[in-house]
């Protein structure tokens, strides 16, 4: 298996490129430095010479480097799989959300999201689309809920956490598996991964807390009253509250 791998900056793609080497698989980063994604031949050239099994688009970018990454992938008899977003969905909305519930985006970055997602489907109907929670890793530096937690914790020698906020997450590790899986067993469409299986805010950072053994002083909080979750009985996804031995 040969994969190429957009977003090699970000926090998603290395933990996929990890896991793809264990697996013995070839994992090749896309640099932009050297294939800029408004230069079409280079792209083309790029991929053509390459020939990869599998794209898979992790990197934020333009709409535009999305719909070509689809058109060149389609083209070219490459399986192409994007990571989107809860952000999608707006406050207002309230799930949990299925693949099947229709977004209403109400931020820059979720309209950004949203509108990749439909460039890369209208244009090559076989891609795969993995909206995604907020991902729990321990790398510093990373954009992910731990380091925010501890720069919450940092700034302000608490975190008062929602027991009504439901928040879409899942451990870097097991979306990495997700995407790896998804890609090679499944049609293309639009799909959601969270392992979240009911835990509230509050419950998820006291039994991060436990398992990573982190100084946090943590209080109950009642905001924000969200349900972000985002259920798909055709993804098998590791129960969240398994990995942090909490109880529903």
């Amino acid at each position: 298996m040969k994969a190429v791998i957009t977003g090699m900056s970000g926090t998603v793609a290395p933990a996929l490129s990890n896991y793809l080497v264990t697996k013995g698989a070839v994992a090749i980063r896309w640099d932009r430095n050297i294939i800029p994604p408004e230069n079409q031949k280079a792209c083309f050239d790029f991929l053509a010479g390459v020939q990869p099994d599998y794209l898979f688009h992790c990197a934020s970018g333009s709409p535009a480097w999305a719909e070509l990454i689809s058109r060149l992938c389609s083209r070219l008899g490459i399986k192409l799989i994007y990571t989107s977003s809860v952000s999608i969905y707006s406050g207002s909305q309230r799930g949990p959300f299925t693949p099947h519930d229709r977004p209403n985006p109400d931020d820059d970055y979720g309209i950004y999201k949203l509108e990749c997602e439909q460039r890369i489907l209208s244009f090559n109907p076989e891609a795969v689309v993995v909206r995604l929670g907020w991902q729990i890793g321990t790398e510093p530096e990373k954009n992910h809920m731990v380091n925010f937690l501890d720069s919450e914790f940092n700034d302000s020698g608490k975190i008062t956490a929602s027991v009504n906020w439901m928040q879409a997450c899942s451990f870097l590790e097991d979306t990495a598996v997700c995407l790896a899986d998804t890609i090679r067993t499944m049609p293309g469409g639009i799909y959601h991964f969270d392992s979240n299986d009911g835990l509230n805010f509050y419950q998820i950072v006291t039994g991060l807390k436990n398992l990573l053994g982190k100084p946090w002083s943590v209080e109950q909080g009642d905001s924000p009253n969200l349900n972000n979750l985002l259920p798909d009985d055709r993804i098998n996804a590791p129960k969240l509250s398994d990995r942090l031995a909490v109880k529903l």
